[in-house]
């Protein structure tokens, strides 16, 4: 894989910059969740946008890496799951499939979230999610971090 320095450069730049929004989400749910009248909406938007950031991450990687264009209604799941892939000659997997998997869970909450409103949300399936971002952003944040190092080790 022979990748260029410039390219390299600037994706990475700017997939540390949607770890950083990805880490401040995290605070934000952290906080909420500590608050005794924690209220499902804003627990709610915080992972809309958790899961809105790592598919920034992903869309980068695939439009720059891959060349993939986004197609179809099924695309943010393909999208996921396809960065569990290694691309022989391009790029190696971005993500375990352990992760895909949590994820997934995520990418359908904010499917849920950007159908319903606010008031509509059941249950403590919002909060049962919300104290899971945690350990998920933190092993997005590691696996991202892995494969950063994979690219820059296969450019080096």
């Amino acid at each position: 894989m022979t990748l260029d320095e410039g390219f390299l450069t600037e994706l990475e730049t700017t997939i540390r910059r949607e770890l950083a929004n990805a880490a401040q989400l995290r605070r934000e749910a952290l906080d909420e969740l500590a608050k005794p009248d924690r209220h499902p909406r804003v627990l709610g938007s915080v992972m809309h946008d958790f899961y809105n950031c790592c598919e920034r991450v992903f869309r980068r990687i695939g439009a720059e890496m891959n060349g993939t264009a986004h197609r179809g209604e099924a695309w943010h799941k393909e999208l996921l799951f396809r960065m569990t892939v290694s691309v022989p000659g391009i790029r190696p997997a971005v993500i375990s499939e352990d992760l895909a998997a949590e994820l997934d869970e995520f990418l359908s909450f904010r499917h849920l979230f950007r159908n319903i409103y606010g008031f509509e949300f059941k249950g403590d399936r919002v909060t049962r999610l919300g104290r899971r971002l945690d350990g998920v952003s933190r092993r997005f944040e590691s696996e991202i971090k892995a494969f950063l190092t994979s690219l820059d080790t296969a450019a080096g």
